[in-house]
């Protein structure tokens, strides 16, 4: 009846992708940190998550439990990996809404 609806193992493993991605390439130490370098961390972290996020909505058209799902993981993810709670919100809101962007403009209604 529900098929997929329930099948969060994509967006699983991108919020494993994701929250590996950001410990590799900004530690959590390092999140205030103001020098080029940083910034420069930063650019090449934005540009890994959409890069993954199109592939994500390229293969497969998320639901509303999916994108909720991703949200919670990327959260959970983030704290468990040492980052801040408002940082962890922050950046897992911010993950879900380029993902939903991207599956809009990937999956036209």
């Amino acid at each position: 009846m529900f098929g997929n609806f329930f099948n969060t193992s994509q967006v699983d493993a991108f919020a494993i992708l994701v929250v590996r991605e950001l410990v590799k390439g900004l530690a959590p130490q390092q999140l205030d940190a103001q020098s080029r370098q940083a910034e420069r961390a930063r650019t090449r972290i934005d540009d890994k998550i959409r890069s993954h996020a199109l592939l994500l909505v390229g293969k497969h058209r998320l639901n509303i439990y999916q994108k909720a799902k991703l949200g919670s993981r990327l959260q959970d993810g983030l704290l468990d990996a040492g980052y801040p709670e408002t940082f962890s919100k922050s950046f897992a809101y911010d993950v879900v809404r380029l993902v939903a962007l991207a599956s809009t403009q990937t999956h036209p209604r």
